[in-house]
C-alpha cells in the first residue's frame, strides 16, 4: 500500500491540476460567451469538451486518493497493537529458529564435503580406488540427494512399444525445504537473507490484520480483548469506531510443511 506521505503529495498534485483546469475552463467559457470572437487563446468547442472531461477524470482521481488517505490514516492510527506485535514476534522467532537449525546442518555438511574434496585433491596420485576419492564420492552423493531429492530408475514401455527407463523422484531431500536460503555462499549470508524476508513478511502480515480489521471496525479503539494464547495463536475481539471484529487463528496445513503455518480469520462479531 502507498504511504500517507505519497498519497498526500498526490492529493496536492491533483488539487493543483484541477485548479489549473478550472481556470482554463473559465477562459474557455468567456470565449464561448462572445461567440469565439474574443478568443486570445484560440479556443474551440473541442477544447471545452476535452477540458470538462479532464476535470471529471482528475476529480475522480482526487476522490480515490482521499479515500486511500482515510484508509491509510485509520491503519496508521491502529499501529502497535500489543497482541498483534507479540503474536508476530513469536512467529518470527520460531521461524528463524527452525530455519537456523536446518541451515546450520546444511552448511556444516557442505563444508565437510568440500574438505573431503580438498583432501582428495591434495593426493599426488588420485584414482577412483583411493580412500580419499571413495570417501568424497560417497559424501558428495549423499549431500546431493539431501539437496535435490532421491531418485530411482524405473522401467517402462515407451510410446513406440520399446522398453525404456527414466529417473523418478521417490522422495524429497532433507535440505530441499531450505530453498532459497541454502543458495547463499555462507551461513551468515543465508541468515541475513532470511532476516530480511521475514521482516518484510512480518510487515505484510501485520498490515493484512490491520487492514482487514479496519474494514470492519474503522479506527481501532480497544484491543485489550485480543490475546496470544498458550499455543502462540492470536484470538479475541477488537473494538473500533464502526463495530467489533472477531479474530481467530487456525493452522494452515499443506504438502511437506516443515514449520507451523497459520491463517488469521477476521470477521464481524
Amino acid at each position: 500500500m502507498a504511504s500517507i506521505e505519497f498519497i498526500t503529495k498526490r492529493i496536492e498534485g491533483k488539487e493543483k491540476e484541477i485548479d489549473k483546469l478550472n481556470k482554463k475552463l473559465e477562459r474557455i467559457r468567456k470565449a464561448e460567451a462572445t461567440g469565439w470572437t474574443v478568443n486570445p487563446y484560440y479556443y474551440h468547442e473541442s477544447d471545452l469538451k476535452y477540458t470538462i472531461r479532464d476535470i471529471e477524470v482528475a476529480q475522480k482521481a482526487l476522490e480515490d486518493y482521499k479515500a486511500q488517505l482515510i484508509a491509510e490514516t485509520e491503519k496508521a492510527n491502529s499501529r502497535n497493537v500489543p497482541a498483534i506485535v507479540d503474536f508476530l514476534n513469536g512467529w518470527k522467532i520460531r521461524v528463524i529458529s527452525h530455519f537456523t537449525n536446518g541451515l546450520m546442518e546444511y552448511y556444516l555438511e557442505k563444508e565437510y564435503v568440500h574438505n573431503l574434496y580438498r583432501q582428495m585433491k591434495n593426493q599426488y596420485y588420485c584414482t577412483a580406488s583411493t580412500p580419499e576419492q571413495i570417501a568424497y564420492e560417497e559424501a558428495r552423493k549423499a549431500f546431493r540427494n539431501k539437496c535435490h531429492g532421491y531418485y530411482e530408475r524405473q522401467e517402462f514401455i515407451n510410446r513406440w512399444g520399446k522398453p525404456d527407463s527414466k529417473e523418478v523422484k521417490v522422495r524429497d531431500g532433507e535440505y530441499e525445504w531450505l530453498r532459497p536460503y541454502n543458495n547463499e555462499s555462507t551461513l551468515e549470508e543465508a541468515l541475513n537473507k532470511l532476516e530480511r524476508d521475514l521482516t518484510q513478511e512480518w510487515n505484510r502480515k501485520y498490515d493484512f490484520i490491520i487492514e482487514r480489521t479496519n474494514e470492519i471496525v474503522g479506527k481501532i479503539t480497544d484491543a485489550t480483548n485480543l490475546k496470544v494464547g498458550a499455543k502462540s495463536d492470536l484470538n479475541g475481539y477488537i473494538i473500533g469506531t464502526k463495530g467489533t471484529a472477531k479474530v481467530q487463528t487456525i493452522g494452515a496445513g499443506g504438502y511437506n510443511i516443515q514449520c507451523f503455518h497459520f491463517r488469521t480469520l477476521i470477521n464481524e462479531a
